[in-house]
């Protein structure tokens, strides 16, 4: 341990007097006001880190956020800054060297009175840096000094707010971080400052950590592997709600915790309480006889008058469900499309009614369908549309082609003589039908013939006439250059010959 400012004189007016403890991020010491002539606790950046900017300005603004926090279990911030040497440095009030790490190491467990006294003073701290957005993030029993305030009674001061809550110090005790603080992303928030509240609740009753190890890696895996060994196996003297208490602030999700550090102080000074005065307490608790059957008399009234509320709501305000289920006499049924004709139900509803023999011959397939309509039983044409036909209709006759001709049956017509022509017929709906003979198109084209006379020879095709080759010119020579022999007496190239025998010649 280094102690380069001891005796020396910071900002002109803090004499250093003897080293606390060192700290990555500062060293503790404890010093005098020499013009007020009081104690003062002095936090000093170490030279090796002041003279980078960047911790400086770090240091700075811990100390100014801690200074926002003003309580008297918090161990409070009176003035900070950079001396005319280039110290940095935080001044607090005084302090002492002792701490609840050296009590616990010394004494190895505390009382239940006791140990609650002090979680509920380092809650209410903690609670009140909460109140100003300041989280501590890495409280341990050395951040919790203790100041004897008379018999068996302690004063308790938080020390230790300000530093970012999203950074793990190298040298943080792993045994009081929260497991959202010991993953690859740390993060921090007021429950992570209950959990750790929790592991130094539990030390002082259990005399060790529930989670012990040296780095983080190692007390993650016992964490993981069971839960912490339950206090009743170092004790059998703790209340019956402080443990179920201290276990859900330890709890590895922090939505299981105690939402807030306020409401675990509340419980605790309750408890605490409840520990000095156990017989009175459970006197309060205890309720009379005459309560008992009060409560009974208002259960039973209140049972009584459901009841029956239930008996009019079924005998006078029953309802009839014919009444409420008939169907409305002018609505028409909504069906899908018919499976027989195709047709909507809506449409058929609208037809005229039929009387029953109507009905009987519609089903029997002997009704005559009304001259002017197509045959089908209804005058619907099921065929029309490629749907199945309705029941009794006569299926579709095959109508040869030919030439169909809409006459007027009480009239001539203009297109056509009043006269059915021979041949023809016509149908009850004026169409009238006449066949067309085969072959009335027209003459047969003719077809090609090969002329080889063999009958077995097979078919040759039609060949495709090939254009005859020009003549070319005779090339200049000696005896015969180019204008020397009149016109025409060129010798032209001799002509391709003819085709074989029993192939078509081509004609030139």
């Amino acid at each position: 341990m280094t102690d380069d400012f001891s005796g020396k004189l910071i900002a002109d007016k803090y004499r250093i007097l003897s080293l606390l403890r060192e700290e990555g991020a500062g060293d503790l010491y404890l010093g005098r006001h020499e013009f007020m002539d009081k104690p003062v606790t002095i936090k000093i950046l170490p030279q090796a880190l002041a003279i980078d900017a960047r911790w400086s300005k770090r240091f700075l603004d811990e100390a100014k956020s801690a200074s926002s926090v003003s309580h008297p279990n918090v161990l409070n911030v009176t003035d900070f800054g950079t001396d005319s040497k280039g110290v940095v440095y935080t001044v607090f009030e005084p302090s002492e060297d002792q701490t609840l790490r050296s009590v616990v190491e010394g004494k190895g467990s505390f009382d239940v009175a006791t140990t609650l006294d002090i979680a509920k003073q380092s809650a209410a701290g903690v609670a009140a840096a909460h109140a100003k957005n300041v989280i501590h993030g890495q409280l341990t029993p050395e951040d919790i000094f203790l100041f004897a305030k008379g018999h068996e009674s302690q004063s308790v001061k938080v020390y230790g707010f300000g530093a970012d809550p999203m950074s793990v110090p190298r040298d943080a005790d792993p045994r009081y971080l929260s497991p959202e603080q010991c993953t690859d992303f740390p993060v921090a928030d007021q429950r992570s400052d209950i959990y750790s509240l929790g592991v130094i609740i539990y030390e002082m009753l259990a005399g060790v950590a529930p989670f012990e190890g040296k780095t983080i890696a190692e007390v993650k895996q016992k964490r993981e592997a069971e839960p912490p060994p339950p206090l009743s196996a170092f004790r059998r003297d703790l209340p019956a709600d402080l443990e179920p208490m201290i276990l859900s602030a330890l709890a590895g999700d922090p939505e299981r915790r105690y939402p807030t550090m306020a409401a675990f102080a509340e419980d605790l000074d309750l408890l605490s309480g409840g520990v000095a005065a156990p017989v009175a307490a459970a006197v309060a608790t205890t309720p009379s006889k005459k309560n008992i059957w009060q409560t009974a008399f208002i259960v039973l009234a209140g049972i009584s008058l459901l009841a029956v509320a239930l008996i009019y709501a079924t005998s006078v305000k029953k309802t009839d469900p014919t009444a409420r289920l008939q169907a409305d006499a002018g609505g028409l049924p909504v069906q899908p499309i018919g499976p027989a004709t195709g047709a909507q139900e809506e449409n058929l509803a609208k037809l005229p009614e039929m009387t029953d023999a109507e009905i009987t011959a519609a089903a029997t397939g002997t009704m005559e369908a009304p001259p002017g309509t197509l045959p089908g039983g209804d005058g619907y044409n099921a065929w029309s549309n490629g749907g199945a036909p309705p029941i009794g209709a006569p299926p579709p006759q095959y109508v040869p082609p030919g030439q169909t001709v809409t006459v007027d049956p009480n009239g001539g017509s203009q297109f056509m003589p009043s006269e059915i022509p021979p041949g023809c017929s016509m149908l009850p709906s004026g169409l009238v039908l006449c066949p067309k003979p085969i072959g009335s198109d027209g003459p047969a084209k003719p077809t090609l013939t090969p002329k080889n006379s063999n009958a077995n020879a097979a078919v040759q095709p039609t060949p495709v006439p090939v254009a005859t080759p020009k003549p070319m010119a005779t090339p200049p020579t000696k005896n015969n250059k180019p204008g020397t022999n009149p016109p025409g007496k060129d010798k032209p190239a001799p002509a391709t010959k003819p085709a074989a025998s029993g192939k078509p010649k081509i004609s030139e």
